[in-house]
């Protein structure tokens, strides 16, 4: 029940970021909920790394939900911005039931930076990007990075049941630095402006998301068939068979106005999935194929599908 809103950042300090909203950091056990971050960083100059709205470094067992960060700052020029992040040494953490829009970095971070502790054991769910990453290097809702250059350190991710919307970018990036391993992205929706994925996407799995662009209904890495692209990479593929999907999601109301208070994030129903979709029954049973014990609640805090797409239902 915290807000952080209005921290500029210190336009006098040029040798490291200032400007977040809420940090955490050399910490266990801890949980930060109903809470939100806006308006932060907008007084960095600095060319470089720059804030977060709500985030974690060097923690374990860090659980952030039901939190609301929106159009957070960075410099022009500069990193991040972005709404959440797991950085450098953050292990057994979970983001869930969280809101990101129009922050100038990715809404969902998964950061590693060299010198850190090993990143590890980490899970993104039932969470909402809309139109993140239009300033930073990030240029998409979701950036993945990794200074250290070594994807032992930097592995095992959990990327499930989270809606990632935007009207301008790619719903993925990878920085070129982005080495890692036993990524993976499960009954996600992607929706981007044209290409869906921007970066090497490496040995991640993904299985059972649903992909749409909205300029050419499916674009990764210049292939507009989600069926050739899935058979050329092995992805999006189960028992032999294609299982992704190219459909495009029906949302209750993307271009509505966008909460301002956590408190709405109870009725914010924009991007449910329609009664009828396949998105409701096309995904993957986690548990019975994974043992992945995903919760069962989406981000309305309603029983989800065991079979569902997406955040919200």
């Amino acid at each position: 029940n915290c807000r952080a809103k209005n921290n500029a950042g210190d336009p006098t300090i040029l040798t490291t970021h200032s400007g977040h909203g809420i940090v955490m950091v050399h910490c266990t056990q801890v949980t930060i909920e109903y809470c939100e971050a806006t308006n932060n960083g907008w007084d960095m100059p600095r060319i470089g790394d720059g804030p977060v709205g709500i985030w974690g470094y060097e923690a374990d067992s860090l659980i952030i939900q039901h939190c609301l960060s929106y159009r957070n700052k960075t410099s022009v020029g500069g990193a991040d911005g972005g709404g959440f992040d797991l950085d450098g040494g953050v292990t057994n953490s979970i983001v869930q039931y969280c809101l990101s829009y129009e922050n100038q970095g990715a809404g969902y971070c998964i950061f590693q930076y060299w010198g850190a502790s090993p990143w590890y054991n980490n899970v993104f769910r039932y969470n909402i990007s809309k139109d993140d990453g239009l300033v930073s290097d990030a240029m998409s809702g979701v950036y993945v990075w990794n200074s250290s250059g070594d994807k032992n350190q930097f592995y095992n991710c959990l990327f499930y049941n989270n809606t990632i919307y935007n009207t301008k970018r790619p719903a993925i990036s990878y920085s070129e630095t982005s080495e890692r391993k036993n990524f993976s992205f499960y009954n996600n929706i992607f929706v981007g402006e044209d290409s869906l994925i921007k970066g090497n996407k490496g040995v991640d799995i993904f299985l059972a998301n649903d992909w749409w662009s909205m300029t050419k209904k499916f674009n990764i890495e210049r292939v507009h068939d989600l069926s050739q692209w899935a058979k050329k990479n092995k992805q999006e593929i189960l028992n032999g068979k294609v299982i992704g999907l190219n459909v495009k999601p029906g949302f209750r109301n993307p271009g509505d106005a966008m909460p301002t208070s956590v408190l709405s994030l109870k009725s914010f129903n924009q991007f449910n999935i329609p009664e009828n979709s396949p998105l409701r029954n096309k995904g993957i049973d986690l548990y019975r194929l994974y043992r992945i014990k995903t919760g069962s609640i989406d981000f309305d805090q309603q029983p989800a599908p065991i079979k569902g797409i997406g955040a919200s239902f």
